[in-house]
This record gives structure tokens, C-alpha cells and sequence, in this order.
């Protein structure tokens, strides 16, 4: 069985500022704890005025637990699911651009 990945991308820039449209409409809400107060309305519609804070909520507050791993999110352009703990120290500089701290 092969070592689970640290990160996944999950939605790529080439949506833009669709990205939050496309994670409220395209994925299971169930999955992601801390995400209970979300208007996910909000999200669907890109031209609300509180459609980037709301977003910023989602990806501070979401967390999944697969496999006993807790992920978060992370958008760089890309939306990314990542475990720190699952990286490797490559993969973890790779990922933030700095070394862990030992």
C-alpha cells in the first residue's frame, strides 16, 4: 500500500475567481468540519459583496479527516487539501517554499 499524499490539488487557477463557486457547488460540504456557519449561497455567487470574506472563512476554518489525517485547505491560485504531517520535508518545501521547522 503506498504512502497517502500530503497535498491534493482539488481546483486549479485556470478558474480564478471561480474557485470558491466551484468548491461550494462541486464538492461535499459533510466531508469539511469548521464549516457550519458558511452561507454557501454566498459562495455560489461570485458578484456578492461578501463573497471573498466568506471564502477566507472556508479556508481558514475547514478541516477533513481522511484516513485519521487531518487536512486544510490552501489556495495559492490553486485550491490545494494538504496534511503537513504527510509530507515529506521535500515536499513540505516544495509546498510552502521554506524549510520545516526541526
Amino acid at each position: 500500500m503506498s504512502k497517502p499524499s500530503g497535498q491534493r490539488l482539488l481546483i486549479d487557477s485556470r478558474h480564478g475567481i471561480y474557485v470558491p463557486k466551484r468548491f461550494a457547488e462541486d464538492f461535499d460540504h459533510s466531508k469539511w468540519q469548521g464549516l457550519d456557519n458558511v452561507d454557501w449561497d454566498v459562495l455560489k455567487n461570485p458578484d456578492h459583496e461578501h463573497y471573498w470574506e466568506e471564502w477566507e472563512t472556508v479556508l481558514q476554518k475547514a478541516t477533513c479527516l481522511q484516513d485519521g489525517h487531518t487536512y486544510r485547505l490552501h489556495q495559492d491560485g490553486d485550491l490545494w487539501a494538504y496534511c503537513d504531517e504527510l509530507m515529506t520535508d521535500e515536499e513540505y518545501e516544495n509546498f510552502w517554499g521554506e524549510k520545516r521547522d526541526e
